[in-house]
């Protein structure tokens, strides 16, 4: 079985213990539990670091804990409860007191980052990144989405709904996130580029925090009452928009939402008519990566260098089969 190791650190036990409410997997390991050696030798742990506790990373647990089971790995998944990067440092630094075998980063500031996982490689622990890159820092290597074609993506499903033409308001989450900040990139070359008549007459951060994001949100609103359309970056800000919408009795058809993440409240926006289109990455593939990258490296086998895992449109005409596309 694959346990999830909490170190004895009271802090970080409460970090642990709110990613286990988000995320409440099988098998668990109560605190303090000792780790099984496998059948097959020594197990390897590997450590998977969130940018911040929310459950747009529930698919990459509950993937790893499924797949670490079949390969013999003992994990351990760790965030910040906050935006602060001194938060991931100082779980960063703790994983490489505890020798870990492998460490999976996403990270939320990653200048504040880099010279950890220097820290980390000195103590001989590989580093691989994931969802957002750290390419300066010596990570072996990447996961995720190409974030800047996300963007692009975006931008066309969004042109496509404006018919070419109209005012966007645009609210984002962490401002040192890279994988954000590609994105918004994306969006706005794609609407220099081939839609100048689309124009984001607002673009705000709510700082990855649900409150913060729907008052931002409102606000934007208040400043901008005749936008046509409304995207957020991160995961946080298509539910807090579903709520507002929902609450206005708007439908999405004159302020029409395009924005990302497969969170469950953008799914239930789509049903209902509310949200236009999301673009999601492929996070549920993920956690198995992570783990096949982290062993090949622990076995000495080369790994690519990236991987692009790519986006996928979700529509009400798809949303039973995206997974499968």
């Amino acid at each position: 079985m694959t346990r999830i190791r909490v170190p004895g650190s009271p802090g970080l036990c409460l970090t642990c213990l709110a990613l286990l409410l988000l995320f409440p997997p099988s098998g668990f390991a109560a605190p303090g539990a000792v780790v099984v050696a496998g059948t097959s030798g020594t197990r390897s742990t590997f450590a998977i670091v969130y940018p911040i506790v929310h459950p747009f990373f529930q698919p990459v647990t509950e993937m790893a804990l499924e797949y670490g089971n079949r390969r013999g790995v003992d994990l351990i998944f760790k965030a910040p409860e906050g935006s602060d990067a001194s938060q991931q440092i100082r779980i960063v630094r703790d994983l490489i007191r505890m020798k870990v075998d492998g460490l999976a980063l996403c990270p939320t500031d990653p200048r504040a980052l880099e010279p950890l996982v220097a820290e980390a490689r000195a103590a001989g622990i590989p580093v691989i990144t994931f969802e957002s890159d750290m390419p300066k820092s010596g990570r072996i290597c990447f996961l995720g989405t190409d974030n800047y074609r996300a963007g692009r993506h975006l931008a066309e499903v969004l042109a496509r709904e404006l018919k070419d033409e109209g005012d966007a308001i645009v609210c984002t989450g962490l401002p040192t996130q890279p994988s954000l900040n590609q994105r918004i990139q994306g969006i706005r070359d794609v609407l220099r580029e081939k839609y100048p008549r689309i124009r984001i007459v607002s673009l705000q951060s709510g700082e990855g925090n649900p409150d913060s994001t729907t008052k931002v949100i409102e606000r934007q609103i208040r400043e901008h009452p005749d936008f046509d359309s409304f995207t957020s970056i991160d995961a946080t800000g298509g539910p807090a928009a579903v709520s507002i919408w929902k609450a206005m009795g708007w439908k999405g058809s004159k302020h029409k939402i395009v924005t990302f993440d497969d969170m469950p409240e953008n799914l239930s926006g789509i049903r209902s008519g509310i949200i236009a289109a999301v673009i999601s990455q492929r996070e549920w593939t993920w956690g198995t990566l992570i783990i096949d990258r982290l062993l090949d490296i622990v076995e000495g086998k080369g790994v690519p260098e990236y991987t692009d895992t790519g986006t996928v449109e979700i529509t009400f005409a798809n949303i039973d089969s995206y997974r499968s596309q």
